[in-house]
């Protein structure tokens, strides 16, 4: 006959109890050079636009509309530059015995755990920045699919390798070391 008692709630896991693992600081400037890129684009983009409107354009818009949209993307790109300072550190992860865990938010704050008996594959992969910068992502595949993975930015190249390693080895998966930068 199926029993399933009933777990009293002092019981439970404290959340507190765990040892949270950051990521790595570096990984702080290169999320704010993706941001200034995009927004270097974006700028060239609407400076081009006001080029052409102030150059072809009906003379009595005036110089306001201008002024405000610039003003405007210079607070929305000084406050995603300057975002991943405030993001950034309350991120982190724990290897557990039986599964790997993942928190991130600020406003909004999410753990998720990604137990090994449900994981399938785990990758590693890096752009040419995160490479620069000697970062990599981890990605663990869990069974089902539809977004249960877990996708961890911002490690250490040699930290998410080892992390791979050993989900690969929780798994039963022999695991290929990976020197040439490229994805695994």
């Amino acid at each position: 006959m199926f029993v399933n008692p009933e777990i009293p709630p002092d019981e439970l896991p404290q959340a507190e109890a765990i040892d949270w693992q950051p990521l790595d600081p570096r990984f702080v400037r290169s999320a704010q050079i993706k941001a200034l890129i995009v927004w270097a684009i974006l700028f060239a983009g609407a400076g081009t636009a006001h080029f052409l409107v102030a150059t072809f354009g009906d003379e009595a818009i005036g110089p306001w509309p201008f002024v405000i949209g610039w003003a405007v993307l210079a607070s929305f790109a000084t406050c995603t530059i300057l975002w991943p300072t405030v993001s950034v550190p309350r991120r982190g992860y724990a290897v557990r015995e039986l599964d790997l865990l993942y928190k991130s938010g600020v406003i909004w704050q999410s753990v998720k755990a990604v137990p090994y008996s449900r994981a399938q594959h785990a990758e590693t992969n890096s752009g040419p920045l995160d490479r620069h910068f000697g970062l990599a992502r981890l990605s663990v595949f869990t069974a089902g699919g539809s977004g249960g993975g877990l996708h961890i930015v911002g490690l250490a190249r040699d930290v998410a390798e080892g992390l791979r390693a050993h989900v690969l080895d929780q798994l039963g998966i022999a695991v290929e070391n990976v020197s040439d930068g490229t994805d695994a």
